[in-house]
């Protein structure tokens, strides 16, 4: 989020929207704040970023409780409500363990239904 506005920040059209939780400032054995997420989401909302993507992945939330794994789902669902686009839930990418790697740039198939993503290229040519 801190790119946004500089030639750093990405483009999102048609793209899927990789997301992560990491650790909390207080406790790096907690997540972040419940609060941070809903408002990252909500500045991704303002920027159009979910008027772009294609989809959006989630990982494993990092610290969570079961209750606050359920809050987070709900500010996500809450949060793209208004949009259509898949998103998967609870992925091993990002502070998580084992963590798949995902290459930048390289084609994926997602579907929400068997929440599953497949990847439809080679990483390297």
């Amino acid at each position: 989020m801190h790119l946004k506005g500089t030639e750093y920040w990405p483009d999102f059209k048609n793209n899927i929207l990789f997301l992560e939780t990491c650790e909390g400032t207080e406790d790096p054995m907690k997540g972040q704040k419940l609060e941070f997420i809903d408002v990252y989401l909500t500045d991704l909302e303002l920027s159009n970023i979910f008027n772009e993507i294609s989809g959006m992945i989630i990982g494993i939330p990092f610290g969570y409780n079961k209750e606050e794994t359920e809050q987070f789902k709900k500010i996500i669902l809450e949060k793209t409500s208004d949009y259509n686009f898949p998103i998967l839930f609870n992925v091993n990418i990002g502070h998580c363990d084992p963590i798949i790697t995902v290459p930048i740039g390289t084609k994926v198939i997602i579907d929400s239904f068997t929440n599953s993503f497949n990847f439809t290229e080679n990483a390297v040519k």
